[in-house]
């Protein structure tokens, strides 16, 4: 659930004024956030903040001086990308370090943040969800804090102590994929958290630091010291084309701007902006130079004693991926996407999702290989706001004894091999999370009764142990067969199946999502572009038809493999029909052939006008056969299909022959329409009469 300003305010002047928590309009961690301000008795109008306790403060950093080390390059890395605060504090909230643009900010550093003082805020909620968070503006339960922005991710120490990395924002909401970049911020910091010797290997490259410059509106790029390109983003790379083929700091910023005697002001110290802040960059190839203004720089001391500067510029629109409105992606609360549809068949699933995501009930998702069953379960969890993780297990990838062993756990010495000091099970390690159980109906008919027993008991017993273990866990199972089926040959427990069948979801084929895989395609271009260090170009309408036509017997699965294909293929240049294989260019035309009234619709260039051309199209008329629908039996058609071949058939009798009109009152395209009719055999008999 996505961060609705409206529906939030008005959620909270409810809490306010009448002390009631409209569950329903906020994210769970939210609601939870409030109910514990409510009753610790905070006032949403308190304008107080702890003062800062300097004693405790030195203190405190002395005794966590090793992740204060480990952490800074980190922050101020995170200060470069947002330009905000940063800070550490440790699982009581007391904040111990702090970075900031600003020349005073006296709120926080040496003080303890906690709901009863300072109300809720990602610092309070990840402490106790014991999880990332991000919470924005009317979010904040005291209305003093419903300016900020902020996120937080816990980092886990090798000591055995928790400390939440934190980036707060006092004036504007953060990026989108704000809390993305804090998680892996923090996987970092623990990463930093190494013998010496490590520690150098760690930042012997720039690239350690990539995971946290990724943004859609700003083009990062990192040089050392001297002005050699140590890294840059997706944005970034655009502007420095080629420089990542190139030996690792072998190349000069100075080598791909217009004017190269501004390197040497952007290498200072001084952290103010040269006068002139747009830079123009050269062209390469095929790629147009470009001209990006320079927001901000920061020079970044690392323990090895390198240093890296870093230049943050703002994208140029001719780059930057357009706003189009509301986003067809599912998110939750940290905006990350799990899976992309605007389809009615999708919305459909992800309006189900969003409802059901919330509850305890076990849900069973089904749909054919391919088709999002994993990217839909972790969807559940993400909206669902449980405490715990999202453990996966595939039901059919591992034999009897071991399954058992890797769901239910096991005693010291429970059968030869096991470790001395036993093992946890899946079901222990998702405790107050989601378990997902894909491939559920491979899972051996044995097993399935004692998968039944822990839903029942809500329970797990070690194998081994005769000591019952209460389990908090939601299941989400999946399959790509029917299990009525295997029900009905006896390979599957019908009580095992009401068990986890209590909600529903079908996941459409990729063929019946319309519009969907122009979306799909687009967006697996943009990103393993990104990930492969491709450069990427719009796709042409003339691709996007080809994979419209395309029945994708693999569904999302086998267009993400053949978008990866193709841009390996297309070697930095433009995916064109010769990138795809030739049994998906196949589909690329229909097969039957149509008379020209069936485009009239399109944008042609017309014939003059003359007597006999007038005559000849006067003269043309559709013949249709006295039985269309008995032309080829529709024996081995479900009902479903017989029917659906019935209504087209219907409506192109009704529009005598036009494709285009036809596809427009069926709701689909063209060329789903061409298939269909190539699946069902219906074919447009045309006598072309004369005077």
């Amino acid at each position: 659930m996505a961060y609705d300003k409206a529906t939030v305010l008005e959620a909270w002047k409810k809490a306010v004024n009448y002390g009631i928590i409209d569950a329903k309009a906020l994210r769970p961690e939210i609601a939870r956030s409030w109910a514990r301000c409510m009753s610790c008795g905070t006032s949403p109008w308190s304008a107080d903040f702890p003062k800062c306790e300097e004693q405790l403060l030195n203190k405190t950093r002395q005794k966590n001086a090793q992740i204060i080390a480990a952490a800074s390059p980190i922050l101020q890395y995170l200060l470069a990308v947002f330009n905000c605060n940063s800070s550490l504090a440790d699982m009581h909230g007391f904040v111990f370090d702090l970075v900031t643009p600003l020349s005073s900010y006296p709120r926080t550093l040496g003080t303890f943040v906690t709901e009863a003082l300072n109300g809720n805020g990602n610092i309070t909620i990840t402490i106790q969800e014991k999880k990332p968070s991000r919470v924005d503006g009317y979010e904040h339960f005291r209305a003093i804090s419903q300016s900020y922005s902020g996120v937080a991710a816990l980092v886990h120490d090798p000591s055995g102590e928790d400390f939440v990395l934190c980036v707060n924002d006092p004036f504007i909401a953060l990026p989108p994929n704000a809390l993305d970049i804090c998680v892996a911020a923090a996987s970092l910091v623990e990463k930093l958290r190494c013998p010496r010797r490590e520690l150098f290997s760690q930042l012997s490259s720039a690239t350690f630091f990539d995971p946290i410059l990724e943004s859609d509106s700003l083009a990062i790029i990192v040089t050392d010291e001297n002005g050699m390109i140590l890294t840059a983003n997706s944005n970034g790379k655009k502007a420095v084309v080629g420089y990542e083929k190139q030996p690792y700091a072998s190349c000069s910023l100075a080598d791909f701007l217009k004017n190269k005697r501004i390197l040497p002001m952007l290498l200072g110290e001084s952290q103010e902006l040269p006068a002139d802040d747009t830079l123009a960059f050269k062209g390469s190839g095929r790629s147009p130079g470009l001209s990006m203004k320079l927001l901000r720089r920061r020079s970044i001391s690392l323990a090895t004693g390198a240093k890296h500067n870093v230049l943050v510029f703002e994208t140029p629109s001719e780059i930057r991926i357009p706003d189009d409105g509301p986003s067809p992606l599912l998110r939750n609360g940290a905006q990350s996407s799990d899976c992309i549809g605007q389809s009615p068949q999708w919305l459909k699933v992800d309006k189900l999702i969003r409802s059901v995501a919330v509850h305890r009930s076990n849900v069973m998702i089904m749909g054919e290989t391919g088709t999002g069953k994993e990217v839909a379960a972790r969807a559940l969890h993400r909206l669902s706001g449980r405490k715990g993780e999202f453990v996966a297990i595939n039901c059919g990838a591992l034999p009897r004894d071991l399954l058992a062993s890797e769901l239910f756990g096991y005693e010291g010495g429970a059968f030869t091999g096991a470790r001395s000091s036993g093992a946890k099970g899946k079901f222990e390690y998702a405790n107050e999370g989601t378990l997902f159980l894909d491939e559920i109906g491979d899972m051996p008919i044995d097993m399935q009764v004692s998968l039944l027993r822990v839903l029942q008991e809500q329970s797990v017993m070690r194998i081994g142990s005769n000591k019952a273990i209460p389990i908090n866990v939601r299941v989400v199972a999946a399959t790509n067969q029917d299990l009525q089926k295997l029900i009905a040959e006896g390979k599957f427990r019908s009580d095992l199946w009401y068990r986890l069948s209590v909600i529903e979801i079908f996941l459409p084929r990729l063929a019946d999502r319309e519009g969907d895989i122009t979306l799909l395609a687009q967006y697996f271009n943009e990103t393993l572009g990104q990930s492969l260090h491709i450069q990427s170009h719009p796709l042409s309408q003339e691709v996007l038809d080809a994979l419209e036509a395309y029945p994708w017997p693999g569904n999302v699965r086998e267009l993400k493999n053949i978008m990866e294909k193709a841009l390996i293929i297309s070697n930095d240049r433009p995916i064109g029909l010769d990138c795809f294989p030739e049994y998906i260019l196949r589909y690329s035309k229909p097969k039957l052939q149509f008379p020209d009234y069936d485009y009239e619709d399109e944008e042609r260039p017309e014939a003059p006008l003359t007597k006999a051309n007038l005559q000849d199209s006067m003269s043309r008329e559709p013949q249709w056969s006295e039985h269309p629908q008995e032309e080829q039996p529709s024996t081995g058609l479900k009902l479903r299909e017989q029917q659906e071949r019935k209504k087209i058939i219907l409506i192109l009798e009704e529009e005598h022959g036009n494709i285009s009109r036809s596809a427009k009152r069926l709701g689909m395209s063209r060329n789903t329409l061409y298939r269909k009719m190539e699946k069902y055999d219906i074919e447009i008999k045309v006598k072309a009469g004369t005077d």
